[in-house]
């Protein structure tokens, strides 16, 4: 678009609006999308959608294990923390 800013029109001829899906409030990002939405003359629609079931997957994955070796108490990290 940037080298061929001519091109836009059609490469956006059949959008109607931009949907920006927010998994985490940001007002930057939330202001760049408008930005776009507003130089291609389309709608704007900001859908809060969350981090859903990969947030309460990452948190049961990453939460510190416990395990008793030699008596003490030892956490487990997970193998990519190591």
């Amino acid at each position: 678009i940037d080298r061929h800013p001519e091109l836009a029109a059609e490469y956006f001829r059949n959008y109607r609006r931009i949907v920006y899906l927010v998994q985490a409030p940001d007002p930057e990002l939330a202001q760049a999308a408008r930005a776009i939405a507003e130089r291609f003359g389309l709608d704007y629609v900001e859908r809060p959608t969350g981090y859903g079931e990969l947030e309460s997957g990452l948190r049961a994955w990453v939460s510190p294990r416990a395990s008793v070796a030699n008596d003490e108490r030892v956490l487990e990290q997970p193998s990519w923390r190591r």
